[in-house]
């Protein structure tokens, strides 16, 4: 059975001088690797991601930087009425966003300034502050990690002079309000989880992903990260009784054109139904550079086999995502 190691404390280990390779329970070290000024333009890729649910709305917001373009997008979906109350995305050079390459360094973790929009996420030891201005959105809010389980984070291969560090938390708490549409909502005690992504990547990138938090039916509180394909099984987990928990890879079963319909999540004690509320889509064509980014937002229900025992799920709150891209 597949274990998780405790986190390195560098990225690339001094012994060897290759990245430290592997699937790990704890924080990503702070990335730093050689990388040449073709790298730095064409290959580095950085973005952090946020969720946060509660129960009145799920919001997604992430924060993309290249080396040639940034951008930022946000969605906020009510639960209730299974409708997006905003959808927003934004582009813009290179110079109008900052992912830092310390994800756990005080102080200033990702940026996006515009004409159109504005996002600041700031680190002070195990919380974060998030304050993001959009022409129909605002948010201020304390994410609180004291009380969450670990990260996963995973160091991958992909290939020559190619590595991807990522991490993943979930079941952090959350203090703070946002404004969406002229509609004040509040995020006192709701879960937050995020991404951080660092790394070289491949000229074409493809994966199918889901991230979820929630509720199991017993009422214990539960989050999971699962991808297919990119980095894989190397960073699948759960998260659930204050601990981080390995799981496999699944396999994501869905209709590329007909996105709305339910999505299934299958394997070794994987077994999901992904119902659609509704979905965040992305689609670029500027010749060099084309992306098909599809994400749905709504619920699962199912059971995950955590530990060694099945936790039972039914309408957890998430997303999931099919992402093709040549960048």
């Amino acid at each position: 059975m597949r274990t998780l190691s405790p986190a390195p404390r560098a990225f690339v280990d001094p012994a060897t001088g290759r990245p430290a390779f592997g699937s790990y329970d704890g924080s990503l070290p702070p990335v730093r690797f050689d990388a040449t000024l073709r790298d730095e333009v064409f290959r580095r890729k950085k973005w952090v991601y946020v969720a946060l649910a509660s129960e009145q709305v799920w919001v997604s917001l992430a924060v993309v930087r290249l080396g040639y373009a940034a951008n930022v997008f946000v969605f906020v979906f009510d639960r209730a009425s299974r409708r997006m109350i905003v959808d927003r995305t934004v582009l813009g050079s290179p110079r109008a966003a900052v992912v830092a390459d310390e994800p756990h360094a005080s102080g200033l973790l990702a940026r996006f300034e515009g004409a159109r929009a504005s996002v600041r996420i700031e680190r002070r030891d195990e919380a974060c502050d998030l304050r993001a201005r959009f022409a129909d959105l605002e948010i201020d809010a304390v994410l609180d990690e004291s009380t969450a389980p670990p990260a996963v984070s995973a160091i991958a291969d992909l290939g020559p002079s190619l590595v991807s560090g990522t991490e993943k938390r979930a079941l952090a708490t959350v203090r703070g309000h946002l404004v969406a549409a002229g509609r004040r909502v509040s995020l006192d005690g709701a879960f937050a989880g995020y991404d951080y992504t660092h790394g070289l990547l491949p000229r074409r990138t493809r994966w199918r992903w889901a991230f979820a938090m929630g509720h199991a039916k017993d009422g214990t509180p539960v989050g999971f990260n699962l991808v297919e394909g990119f980095v894989g099984e190397a960073e699948c987990a759960a998260f659930l009784n204050g601990r981080v928990h390995p799981l496999p890879e699944p396999r994501f079963e869905l209709e590329p054109e007909r996105i709305e319909r339910p999505w299934r999540l299958t394997g070794a004690g994987v077994d999901l139904t992904f119902e659609v509320g509704a979905v965040h889509e992305q689609r670029t064509n500027l010749v060099l550079v084309r992306s098909r980014f599809l994400q749905p937002v709504g619920a699962f229900r199912g059971t995950l086999r955590i530990a060694g025992r099945d936790v039972e799920l039914d309408g957890v709150p998430g997303v999931v995502e099919d992402q093709d891209v040549l960048w």
